[in-house]
Parts: structure tokens; C-alpha cells; sequence
């Protein structure tokens, strides 16, 4: 029989379509009359099919959780067989950090919440594991912190204060509409970065035209590692992954109308 932590997360189209409408700000019943289901409890039987549960925290459908000692722990889909260790040592009974980097021959434990970073999961104190996140990650030092129990209570953090009455807020906000209109342009690309499993989809694909040439570049030995790591895991060559990266580096750093234009679009 197959195991919980078997089944992958089914990133089919509408699955798509469902968390980028969440994203959006579409309600699970706005949803279910959308694509022609009775109710969001439908929807959430749908989803629960393509191995994906309701999160009543980050208010949108996750990787279906595995049961283990009664405790639910999200494990989302492992970006490597390293992490999916690391995840699986600590859901055993006593797991502790130092033990477990020790084990998997990481310097300490910080040694071993970088790697975890790096690989998209964080530090999750109330299920004492790690778990995918989406977006920007916390950094090394409150992940080390989280892990040791040294942050405050949230209650206890002082709130910020920005400095601004009301009286000011038309002037905030003439100030920041250029950044707004620049937001709204941008909706489908931010959206797409935002709705999970996007990271988990497939890697573009690129018929750039002219002919294959040699080319040495001199890079860390750990990025190298990475490179072929990451080469192995999705099936994909090394010569596609650099012909993706300098495609997209130049689209983000002022070489988008050279890139359009090499591209022919």
C-alpha cells in the first residue's frame, strides 16, 4: 500500500488555476461555483485527490500532510533525497539538531539550517521540523534561533511605527502610486512567483539561434556541486540550466529588449 509520504503533489492545470485564484484573492466558494463544484467542501475533495490539503494559515491548499505518531508534518515535495533525510530524521522520537548534522556529516547545526534554506525549507517550531515555504525565507540567524528556542513570544515583539498620521495619507499615497501602477503591470509575473508549486514546475525551455561554442567559466566548487546536483534530480542538462540562467539575468538586469529580440518575440 502506498504510503502518505509516497504521494507527490499532482501540479495539474486547474490545480494551477486554484492556487493562483487563492493567490488572487478568490474566496474557496468563488472557486468551486468557477469551476462547477457544489460547494468549497467539493473543491476541497478535488484537491484532496491531486494530494493537496486546505491550510487554514497560509489560507490556500498545501502538499498533503503525513501522519506520524499522530503528529501531521509537512513535508511537501522534497527537493532532494539530503533533505527528505534530514526531514525524516527529525518526525523520530528525541531527534536533535547537533545529533543529526553530526550524523550527515554537516559542521553543526547551523551548517545544517543552511543547507535547509538552501533548498527552500525552514524551521518550523511548532511542528519541531522543517517545511517548504514560498517566497522570501527568514534568515540563517532566525532559523539558528528558532531551532535553539532563543526568539521572543510574537506577543512580546514591540509593533512597529512607521511615523505617519493620517493626516499624511493622500501624500503616501501619490508618493507610492508609481510603485503600485509598476505592481499592477507586473500582477501575472508576481502571482506566478507567489503560488505554490511554481518552484516545482517545469524549467523553460529556450530555442536561442546561432551556433554551440566552448566556453570556460571558473566557479566555486560548491556551486559546481550544485550544478550537477541539481542537473541529475530534474533530468536536465547543465548546458540548459546556464542557457536558462543568463536568459533570465539578463531579462531581470536591462537586457530584456536584446533578449526579445534574440528570442524573436
Amino acid at each position: 500500500m502506498e504510503s502518505n509520504t509516497d504521494k507527490q503533489a499532482i501540479y495539474s492545470e486547474r490545480v494551477t488555476e486554484i492556487l493562483r485564484g487563492l493567490v488572487e484573492g478568490k474566496t474557496r466558494d468563488e472557486l468551486a461555483v468557477e469551476f462547477g463544484y457544489k460547494n468549497y467542501k467539493t473543491l476541497d475533495i478535488y484537491m484532496r485527490r491531486k494530494n493537496f490539503v486546505w491550510d487554514r494559515y497560509k489560507q490556500n491548499y498545501v502538499h498533503a500532510y503525513s501522519k506520524l505518531d499522530s503528529q501531521e508534518i509537512e513535508i511537501g515535495t522534497a527537493t532532494s533525497s539530503k533533505a527528505a533525510t534530514v526531514i525524516s530524521m527529525f518526525q523520530k522520537d528525541g531527534a536533535d539538531a547537533k545529533t543529526i548534522a553530526k550524523r550527515l556529516g554537516f559542521t553543526d547545526h547551523r551548517d545544517l539550517a543552511t543547507y535547509m534554506k538552501g533548498k527552500g525549507y525552514k524551521w518550523s517550531y511548532e511542528i519541531g521540523n522543517y517545511q517548504k515555504v514560498y517566497g522570501r525565507i527568514a534568515t540563517e540567524q532566525t532559523s539558528v534561533a528558532v531551532q535553539t528556542n532563543q526568539l521572543p513570544l510574537i506577543n512580546e515583539m514591540p509593533l512597529p511605527s512607521t511615523g505617519v498620521s493620517l493626516g499624511d495619507s493622500k501624500e503616501l499615497l501619490e508618493r507610492f502610486w508609481p510603485l503600485l501602477e509598476l505592481l499592477e503591470r507586473n500582477r501575472d509575473r508576481l502571482v506566478d512567483l507567489i503560488v505554490p508549486g511554481a518552484e516545482s514546475g517545469t524549467v523553460p525551455r529556450y530555442a536561442v539561434p546561432g551556433i554551440f561554442v566552448t566556453k570556460s567559466v571558473h566557479m566555486t566548487n560548491t556551486l559546481d556541486q550544485m550544478v550537477r546536483e541539481y542537473s541529475k534530480e530534474k533530468n536536465i542538462s547543465q548546458r540548459d540550466i546556464f542557457a536558462v540562467a543568463l536568459i533570465e539575468f539578463f531579462q531581470r538586469y536591462g537586457y530584456e529588449r536584446e533578449i526579445e529580440t534574440l528570442l524573436g518575440r
